[in-house]
């Protein structure tokens, strides 16, 4: 990997054009084609002769779990038989017509990168690792970034009761911060997610606008905070994205900052993703097939903390290098929040053995996000299609892979 941003923003642009030969690299008037991409990653040139396509096995439930599954590859079948892994996702991202912009990474021979779709039809801007796309609930672990940054501060405690930012919270004096980060506080979520789609619970319908981001934010905080706790065994994992809504608010009590402010400064900066924020902007991806019950999560105060996070893959890259390399947090905060702590959760992402992965799906727009704590491996795909579905893509990938595992 590389050691120069703008060494890797060349290389990652020539293998596009390479790898994809027009599969919707980024085009000529794109605007952020100019942009730096990751701080470490590069991608190889392609083998020299070409394999016969293999056919893309379907994922199986009894494998579902290896979408978060720690696995150990034996480097030199990884090396031996690039043709063979290039083709077969390849094949996996045509049958599932997947439609956005894809990397993916093992160990230091395979390194892959796709992008397919329009970001923006009418104009005729194609996909690219550098169009924006909502990231949906992978906002989380930029959530919990900045939780332990100000904990490494001493400006909170994990151990601080949500009475301390809530008065007149029902159970304020019951839930802490460490529990809003592990998912383990038993509050309703305010999102719920059916049939594939995810919009806001029922009780908040007609109580929400797309033009009103402070009246949107004090609803749900008010409902947020009026619900009973769920009946679940103490320390029982939840998900409930409540928990995050929450957490931006404390980060913007403790900093007498608005939320995205200090992320952009606290967090964003440092790892030099400078095109990631919260409102979109010409970089970002249009949605296609958006739904009327679900465009209302692209509102900034009702993603917000929980899944607000607007971004592309090249920064998502760079935040991985950045956060493993302590240069957001300290070392010890990294493994704290990167570190099992019960259901395979760890702070703002599952977590198996050294394998992180945190997925987001807000209206027309999906991502998935995995890595090795070593950079072993690492999986980042985004999408603005509604069917596309790139939990299932880094789901019959790994599955595929088990035949070169350890």
């Amino acid at each position: 990997m590389l050691s120069s941003v703008k060494q890797c923003g060349c290389l990652l642009l020539a293998a596009m054009t390479v790898l994809l030969s027009g599969c919707g690299a980024a085009s000529s008037n794109e605007p952020e084609t100019t942009a730096a991409t990751a701080a470490t990653h590069t991608v190889t040139q392609p083998p020299a002769t070409v394999s016969e396509p293999v056919s893309a096995p379907v994922s199986t439930d009894d494998s579902a779990y290896l979408d978060e599954g720690d696995i150990s590859y034996n480097t030199l079948d990884i090396k031996t038989n690039i043709n063979e892994i290039e083709t077969t996702l390849d094949d996996f991202i045509e049958a599932q017509h997947f439609m956005g912009a894809l990397y993916a990474k093992i160990g230091n021979d395979f390194e892959y990168v796709k992008a397919k779709g329009f970001a923006n039809q009418g104009t005729h801007i194609e996909n690219s690792i550098y169009r924006s796309f909502y990231a949906g609930s992978i906002t989380q672990l930029f959530t919990a970034v900045a939780v332990m940054k100000l904990q490494e501060e001493k400006k909170l405690s994990l151990d601080d009761t949500l009475e301390k930012y809530f008065s007149g919270c029902v159970y304020g004096k019951e839930v802490t911060i460490r529990q809003l980060l592990t998912m383990t506080s038993g509050i309703p979520d305010y999102l719920t997610d059916s049939d594939g789609k995810k919009t806001v619970a029922p009780d908040l319908n007609g109580k929400l606008t797309q033009d009103d981001d402070e009246k949107n934010k004090a609803t749900i905080l008010s409902w947020i905070l009026s619900q009973p706790r769920e009946k679940v065994k103490k320390g029982a994992f939840a998900y409930s994205e409540s928990n995050y809504y929450l957490l931006g608010e404390i980060i913007g009590t403790v900093t007498q900052t608005p939320y995205e402010a200090y992320l952009a400064e606290a967090v964003f900066q440092p790892a030099d993703m400078n095109k990631t924020g919260f409102e979109p902007d010409e970089t970002t991806a249009r949605p296609y097939d958006s739904r009327e019950d679900t465009a209302l999560l692209c509102n900034a105060a009702v993603g917000y903390s929980a899944a607000g996070v607007i971004t592309n893959i090249s920064d998502l890259l760079k935040f991985i290098d950045a956060l493993l390399a302590g240069q957001i947090i300290d070392k010890a905060g990294v493994k704290e929040m990167l570190t099992d702590h019960g259901s395979g959760y760890g702070y703002g992402a599952y977590v198996r053995g050294s394998y992180v992965s945190c997925a987001g799906k807000t209206d027309a727009y999906s991502a998935k996000l995995g890595f090795n704590t070593d950079k072993s491996q690492i999986f980042a795909a985004m999408s603005n299609y509604t069917d596309a579905d790139p939990g299932l893509l880094h789901r019959s990938f790994r599955n595929y892979l088990l035949k070169f595992r350890n």
